[in-house]
Formats: C-alpha cells, structure tokens, sequence
C-alpha cells in the first residue's frame, strides 16, 4: 500500500524561510528532511532542490532547526548521558552527509532559532543545578561560544528586535516563572517591564517587527493580553480576541506584526483563525479542522501550518492570500510536504450521552456497519484523541475496521471537570464511560456482528485491561501497548516523573462496586477474552516488569476458559515501540491480530489465531455481556 510518510518535530528557521522535521522510513528510522519555501536559493547554492532528505539514522530523540542560510542543523543525544552530537550539513553540499560535526557535554540541551549575524542558531543548556546557559552556534568551525547565564530554567526565547542579540523569555525563580528581557551582547537580563495597566505574565508569541508581545493573563484568568513595547508601552484585553470559543494557541505573526495565526482548539477539533491586531478581528483561515501542531512559519511568500488529519500525516501547508509576494516564476513545481489546502476528511467526531454526562469521540468509518469496530483508548491520562494523525487507527481504517477513539472523563481539552473526574480514582468514572460505549456500540449494531474490539495504549492499556475484566463477554479482542496493571503498583515502580504524575492525581479509595481496587493482577483471571500485550524493554516511563506480570497472572490462572493471550517484550524499545525500528512489523502484527474476525479475510489464519477467532464466538453469552454495573454508572448527575 503506498502511505504517504510520517513527519514529525517540524522546525521553522528564524525568518520562517526554511523548514525542517524528521521523517520516518519503512523500516521505522527517522532522516531529516528539509525545505527552501520560498524558492529562493543563495548564489553558492546552484541547482540544489526545494527538498532535500537526508538518511534515515535518526531517532525520536534528535532535533532538527534549519539555518537560516539554508542549512541544517541537527542533534543527536543518548537520553540521561548528556553527551550529543551537533551535525551542520550546509545548504551547498551536494548530498544529504553531514559537513561538519561536534561532540557536546551538555545535560537537556535543545537548539533554538535566532542568535546574532554569524550565528546560526543558539543551543539553550540546563545544568545540573537548575541554571540555565544560552550559548551561540558558530560554523567553521562548528562550535558553541560565548555562553549566558541565568539563574533558572527558561521557557521559550522570543526575539524583541531584528537583531537577533535581544530576547524575552520566562525565567523559573522562587515564585514561579516570571518574565525578563536578556541581551546576548552584554550577558545581562533584567525583568521585563510591565506597561501602565497591568504585569506582563507568561509569554506566549512576540512579533519583532511591531514591538508586539502576545501574553497569557494572570493565572486562573483565562484571557489573552497584547503587550506593545517601545516608548508608548501599553497593555491591552482585546475584546474579540478573548471572545474566541476554545483554548487559543499562537502560533506565529507575520513578517510585519499586524496578523497573527491562532490554532482555537474544542474537544477534538482545532481551527485555524488569522488575528488582526489593530482591528482586534479574528476570522477563520480556509482549511478544514483537524490538528495544527504548535509550530508555524510566516515569511514573505505565507503562512506555513503543520497541518494533520485522520487519514493525512502532518505536514506543510501554505495557507492562502497569506502571502506579501508571488514567489518566482521559475520557482520549482510544489515541493514535497507542501500539499494544496486539504480537503474535508472522511473521519469526524460523535458525542456519546451518558447518565453522568457527555463525551466525545473522534470516529474514522461508520461504527454501526463495519465487520469489526475498534474501540481505541489513548494514552496519558492527562491527553485526549484529536482530529490528528495516528498511523495505527488509519491503519485499521484502511484494513476495512471502524475506529472509535472516546474522550472518556480524565481526557484533557474538555474543562477542569471533565479532566479532573478521575484524580483519586483512576478507573472509575473513565471505565465506567467505556462500559456505557461498549453497550452503546453492541446494541447499535446487527444482532449478529462481532462484538467491539479493544486497544489501549500506556494508561489506556491499563483502562482497557479493567474494561476487559468488567464485562469479560462485551468485547471480541484486546491489544494493549507498554500497559501497567494498578496506580498503586506503578507509584511504587516507576520513575520519578510518573510517581510525580500519580500523587499529583491522588490514588484515593478503592471504589466499593463489583470489581474493588482497580489492580489488573488480582482481576485477571475475570479475562476471557484474546490478548495480545507489547512492551518495550527499555520503557523508561512504564516499567516492562507490568507486561511480565500480567502474563504471569494470565498463565497462572486455573480456569480452563481462560483466554489465549501473547505477551511480547521487544528487545531495545521504549515506550512506544511501534514507533521505532521494528515497529512496521509490530503495526503489522498488530493490525492482523485486531481485525482477525474480519468474515470472509482472504488469508490462511495461524493456529493461534485460529485459537483467536474461535474463542471470540465461543465466549459470547449475549445474556451476561454487560454485568457488574458498577454504582457510578446508574448515578444520573
């Protein structure tokens, strides 16, 4: 099947004139890839292309930042060594080889756009203790140079001139992140001064060109302020500005300052707004919803988007009657990764009413005719589906499945509440929605479909493995990916970061309804269904010793309908090992795995999926599908 490729970690240069990102290969690498947007080649650059692609020796954790001569830069770290390698391929090289290269001793360090003339972009350190260095990048030969301190972690460095040399930025100090201005030339920093009406809080965009800082409110307050610097500093709330229905995103002003491109995201939905700022009027910009990553470019030749949808990888877009110029008439045919402004995707969003509520799904395919429907759980638990990209669901969409992917309670992107609904009770209100879906789902199809297939993913694998054991006879097959099986028990063994995430959270009470605490180990043996678990062994978020002993408590189960399941544990993958080398193949196995119930496959099955099929029939006792309701969901609000 011929997919188009995935791109990822998109990077503008400092005048939005070259982009760059990675893109993933068939055997799952990661190459750089790089573009001149605006067709225009430097003298020494000859007959180089538009695009260039480089080799497919990356992974998730390099960096790509074009230059602003038209090269690029990337970085490549070993993840907690602190060692890195910075590579310079220049715009005229003929081949996609690296020129230049330098080994760099430096903890959490990432590239930035900007920097002075004879810059090519600044690299931003934080040590050990917190502070925070900015150094420059210096070509022949490449090196960083002449660092800036500041005592504490910094947000994003925005440019407040055309030099390059002076920057805003948040500033961690004991009081929280305040915002400052720092001059490169002098090393010096100092707090940015707040205009007559107000403190200017959190910094969101800036636009060099008119003085123009875009800033968040004050916390809790949930407006937008528009800062304008220079000798008649102001601040103001632009009424229609605020009066935007969603969460408001900046994403990039043009050359000028006078517009300004806004992502406003609803539940799954975001759309593109072009913001003028002396009119205070937004208007939507001529692309469909889907998803706008936090990245965008505006140059003379328009406005650059990341644009992504259901069935369509992200990627470039130029978004019309954005441009100040025409481009060149002998200006190469469109690029790659430069498409026309997409068409409406076929996937869209449904609403599922509950007794404790509404949530939202995003749906590819028509769930209530499809052969077989997969019901998807993502990740997090702080996240939720968007009208993005996933290349396991348009997978599953283009091998004939039905995919719905719930915002269920504990999703992000739906107000406090909504996301807060789990804190202290992780599988509760989240698994109770889910159990509302599957039986929403089933009585909405033919009496003799298959019953809704499950995948999960991280925190949705542990909710998909509690759904399974709810209601052992609802679903035909589960899939979870690097799973855990309790809060308690990941608290216990997990890093830092996510022991941090679950006290955040709270672990609570354990609920007092049919299935007691929500421990996969001590529930596993209610699991009736086919099973297939993977899980990196290198998972530094969660550990692989949850996938061991959820096969441990599977195998050890004294029931002779127990269920046929394969847990796989992947040599040298992390997280998300569908993602990294090998990971086609995973898809692969995956995908047939989920859809094997498909009547009429044209493909001789496997033993064990043979086991597979059979035990999904065989199990199904339409009069017990749906027990142990469990008390939150017959509690109407």
């Amino acid at each position: 099947m011929n997919r188009r490729p995935e791109r990822i970690s998109f990077r503008f240069s400092a005048r939005s004139r070259f982009a760059a990102c990675l893109v993933g290969s068939a055997d799952g690498g990661l190459a750089p890839g790089w573009w001149d947007l605006d067709g225009t080649k430097p003298p020494y650059a000859g007959d180089a292309p538009h695009y260039r692609e480089g080799l497919p020796a990356e992974t998730t954790a390099t960096q790509v930042l074009p230059t602003e001569d038209g090269g690029l830069l990337w970085l490549r770290g070993a993840a907690g060594s602190g060692r890195h390698l910075l590579l310079l391929s220049h715009h005229a090289t003929a081949g996609p080889l690296p020129a230049e290269s330098l080994a760099v001793e430096a903890r959490g360090l990432r590239l930035v756009s900007g920097g002075p003339r004879g810059t090519l972009a600044l690299a931003v350190e934080t040590a050990h203790d917190g502070r925070t260095r900015v150094w420059r990048v210096r070509p022949a030969p490449l090196r960083l140079g002449d660092p800036v301190t500041l005592p504490g972690r910094v947000t994003a460095l925005l440019p407040l001139d055309g030099t390059g040399c002076r920057y805003a930025t948040d500033l961690e100090g004991p009081e929280g992140y305040r915002p400052v201005s720092l001059d490169l030339r002098d090393g010096r920093w100092h707090a940015l001064a707040s205009p007559a009406g107000g403190r200017i809080h959190r910094l969101l965009l800036s636009a060099p060109a008119s003085g123009l800082l875009l800033t968040a409110s004050d916390p809790g307050d949930g407006r937008l302020r528009i800062a304008t610097l220079g000798d008649r500093a102001r601040l103001d709330f632009p009424d229609r500005l605020n009066s935007l229905d969603g969460a408001v995103l900046p994403l990039a002003a043009d050359p000028a300052g006078e517009r300004v491109a806004l992502r406003v995201s609803r539940g799954a939905r975001a759309h593109l707004f072009l913001y003028d700022v002396a009119a205070d009027r937004p208007r939507p910009a001529a692309l469909p919803p889907g998803a706008f990553h936090p990245v965008a470019g505006w140059s003379a030749g328009g406005l650059r988007v990341v644009y992504a949808a259901p069935d369509r990888p992200a990627d470039l877009v130029t978004v019309p009657d954005t441009a100040t110029h025409r481009p060149p008439s002998d200006a190469a045919s469109p690029t790659p990764g430069t498409p026309d402004v997409p068409g409406t995707s076929h996937a869209a969003t449904e609403w599922f009413a509950t007794p404790s509520g509404r949530f939202e799904a995003v749906r590819l395919g028509e769930w209530r005719t499809a052969p077989t429907v997969v019901v998807a759980l993502h990740g997090g638990p702080e996240d939720h589906w968007t009208l993005g990209f996933d290349p396991v669901l348009a997978r599953l969409s283009e091998a004939g499945a039905a995919v719905v992917a719930p915002n269920q309670r504990g999703s992000t992107g739906y107000g406090r509440a909504h996301a807060e609904a789990i804190h202290g009770a992780w599988g509760v209100p989240d698994l109770a929605d889910i159990r509302f879906l599957v039986r929403t789902l089933t009585e909405q199809r033919p009496p003799d479909a298959e019953p809704p297939v499950l995948l999960g993913t991280s925190y949705g694998g542990f909710l998909a493995l509690l759904a399974v054991c709810a209601d052992p006879h609802a679903w035909a097959r589960c899939a979870v990916i690097a799973p855990f099986l309790s809060a308690r028990g990941l608290r216990e063994r997990s890093s830092p970061a996510v022991h941090a995430l679950i006290d955040r959270h709270g672990l609570g009470e354990p609920p007092k309804d049919d299935l007691g605490p929500r421990d996969v180990e001590r529930l596993a043996h209610r699991i009736r269904v086919p099973l297939l678990a993977l899980h990196g062994c290198d998972d530094p978020v969660v550990p692989v010793d949850e996938t061991r002993r959820l096969h441990r408590s599977l195998a050890g189960a004294d029931d002779p309908e127990r269920a046929p399941h394969d847990c796989l544990v992947i040599a040298g993958a992390g997280h998300h090992p569908l993602q990294e080398r090998g990971g086609a193949e995973l898809t692969d196995r995956l995908v047939s795995f989920l859809t094997a119930g498909f009547p009429g496959r044209r493909r001789t099955l496997a033993p064990s999926e043979l086991t597979v099929a059979d035990a999904a029939v065989r199990h199904r006792r339409p009069s017990a599908v749906f027990g142990h309701i469990s008390h939150d969901e017959r509690t109407t609000p």
